[in-house]
């Protein structure tokens, strides 16, 4: 046994002298109480908690050393894990598979455990405390703050994969041209743009494409050497990079991953591209490049990406602009979105219907989002928050570099901010609140804000 400090112990627990938590957040509150074998049938039940899919990556690294400690509450010698409910959960059923809740996971945990070792006296490392405050800081940090961790981007998981040796030909091609663009003679900072957030999405579904392949004659050898025929391809590369960033090629035309889905379109773009183009990028790059207080060169390409263009009239007869164009392919949302563009007056006459365009773009809102959730493959529990929906959406498009945090603010202030003529509570109120009045040229407004994130979230479900 070892002590950390007077709140602290940490020592090694016996699999068997482990109990469950029932009042772990992922249980409902009426589970207060239950016996174990109802708390795993409760993990089990919910496939958001992959549990088949936990389990089998505990078997195969099952020889690793222990990576995280599971935090203890130690009241009346019970030891009670606060943090690891679901890991434990799974040991427990390799050690026992009559845990499990039906046939068919008896039968997959029986199959599992053939190839471990485990028993009643499989050691856990564990951090011990008797205050259940203290373990509650940990609850905290790792379910709230997410370990203060940062997850790497797509370009750092290739650059793992291919070093250690895992990588298939994709991660070898993008870690090739990654090191094309490390020579290029342009600031750092733009080469690490391009491959960042909000940006490598666009980047690699130009380059890592037939159409690419074609012009420059891409051609990948065994030891991940990329061998490239046309010699215009550094130079051009630089316009590439640039375009991207100011997010329009050098004819204005708009560029980003949801203007080149078809390879018509990445074809056009490409052939647009010409190498005596290099000049005008190493012009503009002069051009936006200025010393700062300690004399370092700062160079920002993307600067002028995001001003703010004036929104669409809140004069208009209906809530959504003409000018808004949403490709919806499930019935009912699309013709609540023509209601709202074109059925529905908001504005000054005796016919318009403010207070029931209110509560339809609410129920517009939250089923794009239902739908777009599904799409892709996922759910929402009956008791997930309808702001907990937006959140849990908005990260995945960052992850997916389907949008970056500046085309996601909006929706963000919707989810978090109370205070704010965009919050969740003010839509809330349009249903609830038998005293809030829809104002037209609120609602108007909303729109406005908001109508850049319905076109990501639309866009990637077109059929």
């Amino acid at each position: 046994m070892e002590k950390s400090n007077n709140k602290w112990r940490k020592e090694e627990i016996l699999l068997k002298d482990l109990l469950l938590w029932d009042e772990n957040a992922r249980f409902p509150d009426n589970y207060f109480s239950k016996s174990e074998p109802e708390l795993i049938q409760y993990f089990c039940s919910k496939k958001d908690f992959k549990i088949k899919e936990f389990a089998k990556e505990i078997v195969k690294d099952f020889d690793l050393p222990q990576l995280e400690r599971l935090v203890i509450y130690n009241i009346d010698k019970n030891m009670v894990v606060l943090e690891g409910n679901r890991r434990l959960t799974v040991y427990k059923m390799l050690n026992n598979p009559s845990l499990a809740p039906n046939n068919i996971l008896k039968k997959k945990f029986t199959e599992l455990k053939k190839e471990i070792n485990i028993n009643d006296s499989y050691l856990f490392d564990c951090l011990i405390t008797t205050n259940k405050s203290e373990g509650f800081r940990y609850i905290a940090r790792k379910h709230l703050n997410g370990n203060n961790e940062v997850s790497w981007s797509e370009q750092e998981r290739t650059n793992h994969n291919v070093r250690v040796g895992s990588a298939t030909k994709k991660e070898e091609f993008k870690v090739a041209i990654a090191r094309i663009i490390k020579n290029l003679d342009i600031p750092e900072t733009l080469k690490e743009q391009v491959l960042g957030r909000g940006y490598v999405t666009t980047f690699w579904r130009i380059l890592d494409s037939k159409e690419a392949y074609t012009k420059y004659g891409f051609s990948l050898k065994d030891n991940g050497d990329l061998e490239i025929k046309n010699s215009n391809f550094p130079e051009e590369l630089k316009v590439i990079i640039l375009s991207i960033l100011k997010k329009e090629d050098f004819s204005g035309n708009k560029l980003d991953s949801r203007t080149l889905n078809t390879g018509q379109e990445k074809k056009t773009y490409l052939a647009s591209i010409k190498s005596n183009d290099s000049k005008k990028v190493d012009k503009e790059i002069q051009e936006n490049t200025t010393d700062n207080l300690f004399g370092e060169k700062i160079t920002d390409i993307t600067k002028n990406n995001n001003v703010k263009i004036n929104p669409p009239s809140t004069t208009r007869k209906y809530l959504i602009p003409k000018t808004c164009r949403l490709d919806i392919e499930e019935t009912k949302i699309n013709n609540i979105y023509h209601e709202l563009k074109g059925g529905l007056l908001i504005d000054d006459s005796t016919k318009a219907v403010p207070n029931a365009v209110g509560v339809l773009f609410r129920v517009f809102l939250e089923t794009s989002i239902d739908y777009f959730w599904e799409k892709k493959g996922k759910t929402f529990t009956p008791s997930t928050k309808f702001s907990e929906k937006i959140k849990e959406v908005y990260k995945y498009m960052e992850e997916e570099d389907l949008a970056n945090d500046k085309q996601l603010k909006n929706i963000k202030v919707v989810a978090n901010n109370q205070n704010n003529l965009l919050s969740i509570q003010n839509f809330h109120r349009y249903v609830h609140s038998y005293k809030t009045q829809s104002a037209s040229s609120d609602l108007k407004l909303k729109w406005d804000n908001l109508e850049e994130f319905f076109e990501i979230l639309w866009k990637p479900l077109k059929k």
